[in-house]
């Protein structure tokens, strides 16, 4: 070969060797995700490998970077006050690509201003009501979890995942709830959670709603047996118990033939009838009435009064008596004469 073609086959070769080298887009930005708090600082680098370097530098709203000859450039704030930063990485060179450039993924986040409930004055037994979390002032949605708890159970749990809004919304969840005669002042609390990811805070931020109480209503139901038979014996005493658990507390009415010696009680939920030195004007069925505004419970209690010692009975038995006082002293008068 010619020296003259051998040094034209050595330059091809150089060229495209450097060409080959040089025909990739190396940006390498560290940390790769960046999770930051609004108003904080944040410093991120961008550097290649490549020789062939022009300029590098990055594209932002907010403290743009333009260094020429370097393989390295920061993005460094202070302060980052916006929500649209979409900061870009971007290395220009001498040979192509002749611009290669990245988009750092940035996560800016805000935890929630508040987190309340908003739910009915109160909820009734069977019957499906709304409990509502809100969520005021946080960022961004898609990392948002909104859950709903009873006591330690959780009862509802919604993501936001599709909503691509950067900048703090207010969401109002509602959470279906049909509560039990249990539920009846149970404590409800909402959690707003900002699920970040890798490179965000530990623990996830987190924001809770103050507990709120919820009263449950329902009809009353008697807490001892709907039917009762009873006795008492003639003279005797006796007292008849009604109870009934409902919310509102119940009231209680009793029917029955109006007699003198009956009283009616009612003092920590039971109420009850006394009945002293009964008779037979007491031998009755008596109802009671557990009333609310949602209903009634009904229990009847037969009483049956037994009859005393037959009246003949204790006649004969007085008579018995004294004819055995006179027969002693009539023998005793005898003995003595």
């Amino acid at each position: 070969m010619e020296p003259g073609a051998l040094l034209v086959f050595v330059g091809l070769l150089f060229f495209n060797s450097e060409s080959a080298s040089s025909a990739v887009c190396d940006v390498n930005i560290d940390p790769s995700r960046v999770v930051v708090r609004f108003g904080d600082p944040v410093i991120v680098n961008c550097s290649t490998t490549r020789e062939d370097v022009f300029e590098a530098g990055w594209e932002s709203s907010i403290n743009p970077v333009n260094e020429p000859n370097s393989k390295i450039t920061v993005w460094n704030v202070s302060s980052l006050i916006v929500w649209d930063a979409e900061p870009k990485c971007f290395i220009n060179y001498m040979n192509e690509p002749r611009q290669c450039v990245e988009k750092l993924d940035l996560v800016i986040y805000k935890s929630p201003e508040s987190v309340s409930l908003i739910a009915p004055e109160f909820m009734k037994i069977g019957v499906e009501s709304t409990i509502t979390c809100q969520v005021l002032d946080v960022a961004p949605a898609r990392y948002l979890s909104v859950k709903l708890y009873k006591g330690d159970e959780q009862l509802g749990n919604r993501s936001f995942t599709h909503d691509s809004t950067r900048f703090p919304v207010n969401e109002s969840v509602p959470f279906p709830v049909t509560p039990t005669r249990a539920d009846n002042g149970a404590e409800y609390t909402c959690v707003a959670e900002l699920q970040l990811g890798p490179g965000g805070p530990k623990p996830n931020p987190t924001k809770r709603s103050p507990p709120l109480k919820m009263p449950v209503v329902y009809k009353p139901s008697l807490l001892s047996a709907a039917e009762e038979n009873v006795e008492v014996r003639e003279g005797g005493s006796i007292v008849l118990k009604c109870s009934a658990d409902g919310n509102p507390a119940p009231k209680y009415e009793w029917k029955y033939r109006i007699a003198d010696n009956v009283q009616e009680i009612t003092k920590d939920g039971v109420s009850t009838v006394n009945i002293p030195r009964a008779s037979s004007s007491n031998d009755r069925v008596y109802e009671c009435h557990a009333k609310n505004r949602y209903g009634v419970a009904t229990k009847n209690i037969t009483l049956t009064v037994k009859g005393g010692t037959p009246w003949i009975m204790i006649i004969l038995l007085i008579i018995g008596v004294v004819l055995a006082i006179a027969i002693i002293v009539g023998g005793i008068k005898f003995c003595g004469r």
